[in-house]
């Protein structure tokens, strides 16, 4: 069933529309070789998305300010991220930076699978390496708040009352004239959720590594070595109250 809607746009000009429903109604006879190549790509896909690729020992949720998930996903970052560029400059990089809205899932307890990382990141968000000065870093990390910041891993951010007011990177503070080493993504490179969107950056290396498959290749290795997927709260955000 559907409907049409005539009515006018300016003088001289009229539109018209009608729904049509996608479905049997116009094509009822399936075409079985068509079929057949559906059917056949669905099951390949449905066996490469339930691979189990790790273990969790816990369920992991991402939550403003500091979450288990996050903080997992920013370590394996930090941590990982560096042996996919192919420059000296970021063989070890000082932090790493994600955001909340991109972390779409959990990890569940249990089995952990493909799909289960599919749902956690579906975007095609690919790996960058920045160079940035401690001032523009400065810029970026004290627009937070103790509500609003972003997941990080090699920082560690004190507010109160609701502003930052202590940052240390590499457990030493801030400096403003000291060049720093970042493991992001392009979505966040690029100005998403203005996180460092007005930043200057020093140096930038685009790396055609998506995070998702990152993330499978990371935690297929933890489990070669025995390693359960692991994530805790550490401190990273801590919230000084005023007396």
């Amino acid at each position: 069933m559907g409907y049409a809607q005539t009515g006018c746009i300016q003088p001289g000009f009229s539109y018209s529309y009608r729904m049509v429903r996608m479905d049997s109604t116009w094509d009822s006879k399936i075409d079985p070789m068509l079929q057949q190549y559906v059917d056949i790509k669905h099951q390949q896909l449905e066996d490469m998305i339930n691979i189990v690729i790790g273990h969790s020992e816990q369920t992991l949720t991402s939550f403003v300010p500091e979450s288990p998930l996050s903080n997992f996903l920013t370590t394996v970052l930090l941590e990982k991220g560096p042996q996919y560029v192919d420059d000296p400059l970021f063989a070890k990089c000082d932090m790493s930076l994600l955001n909340f809205g991109g972390i779409r899932s959990q990890i569940p307890a249990g089995d952990v699978r493909v799909a289960d990382i599919y749902a956690i990141s579906p975007f095609e968000n690919t790996l960058v390496f920045l160079q940035i000065k401690g001032s523009e870093l400065r810029k970026a990390l004290t627009r937070f708040t103790d509500k609003k910041n972003a997941p990080m891993a090699g920082v560690v951010m004190t507010f109160r009352n609701g502003k930052p007011v202590k940052i240390l990177v590499g457990k030493e503070p801030l400096d403003d004239n000291r060049l720093y080493t970042m493991v992001t993504l392009d979505f966040i490179a690029k100005g998403g959720d203005g996180i460092i969107s007005d930043i200057q950056f020093e140096k930038a290396v685009y790396v055609n590594m998506v995070f998702r498959e990152f993330l499978i290749e990371e935690i297929k290795e933890m489990t070669s070595e025995g390693q359960s997927i692991d994530g805790r709260l550490e401190d990273r955000v801590i919230i000084e109250r005023q007396p």
